[in-house]
């Protein structure tokens, strides 16, 4: 989401009208330094969720390699049955572990564009403005292969 606000916060509004709803629990939205108040986020047409106060103390039970935020959102995916959208590689590990789906950022563009909510060259535009402010994370490997998946929808 944070590359999302980095690269084009207007994307964020069409995904909940052509792929799903998308939601944010009230900890990692506490953590946003791009969003000033939470009415930002429902304007973006994102739904900020409260985390179960069991999934709470789990989460900060739990020591691991990854943070409290991360395993409180695997932790309420889980409970909801919400895919996890990240681009964090250890996040990810535990979702497939716990059986949360997942999704990379960059799969959020191409089902907008098979929805027909942009076209191919905005996403592939948007995807490589979201590497250019993180290529720490959306590698040219991640965006090659964003681009062939982009290009397999008709």
């Amino acid at each position: 989401m944070i590359d999302f606000l980095h690269a084009d916060r207007t994307v964020l509004h069409l995904i909940p009208e052509y792929v799903g709803e998308v939601y944010v629990i009230s900890q990692v939205v506490e953590e946003l330094r791009e969003i000033n108040e939470t009415s930002e986020l429902y304007e973006l047409g994102l739904l900020v969720i409260d985390p179960e106060i069991e999934d709470i103390y789990s989460a900060a039970s739990e020591v691991n390699s990854i943070s409290f935020q991360d395993r409180l959102c695997l932790l309420t995916a889980k409970r909801h049955g919400l895919t996890c959208i990240t681009n964090d590689r250890i996040l990810r590990r535990f979702c497939e572990t716990d059986g949360v789906p997942i999704l990379w950022g960059l799969e959020l563009l191409v089902e907008l564009c098979d929805a027909g909510g942009i076209p191919k060259n905005i996403a592939e535009a948007i995807a490589q403005t979201i590497h250019e402010t993180n290529p720490r994370h959306i590698t040219q490997k991640i965006l090659k292969k964003f681009k062939e998946k982009l290009s397999n929808i008709k």
